[in-house]
């Protein structure tokens, strides 16, 4: 991508994501965190970096997508909690680290 000169925020975004899936790896190797909350919570955080503060109005949603998860019985509320906290947590450091 920075070869063919990618925009910075591009390369950002994939780093990002896998920086993200690497410290999901890591901790589903022991227990079962939430994989759909992450990406929920790491999409928002980067949307509010790169568009506004006023997009974490909706990180409701990502309530919403771990809840779905714990009806379906796929996981418990604290996988869900930490897959939310990581996902953002990651993505939105990473993103903001190489985007700016």
């Amino acid at each position: 991508m920075t070869w063919l000169d990618a925009p910075k925020a591009m390369v950002a975004l994939v780093v990002a994501m896998l920086a993200t899936l690497t410290v999901l790896l890591t901790v589903t190797a022991f227990w079962k965190i939430s994989v759909h909350s992450a990406v929920t919570g790491g999409a928002l955080a980067m949307l509010a970096l790169t568009w506004s503060p006023l997009v974490w109005i909706t990180y409701p949603v990502v309530a919403v997508v771990a809840w779905s998860r714990i009806s379906l019985r796929d996981h418990t509320l604290a996988q869900t909690i930490a897959g939310a906290v990581a996902g953002t947590v990651t993505a939105g450091l990473v993103f903001a680290a190489l985007s700016s």
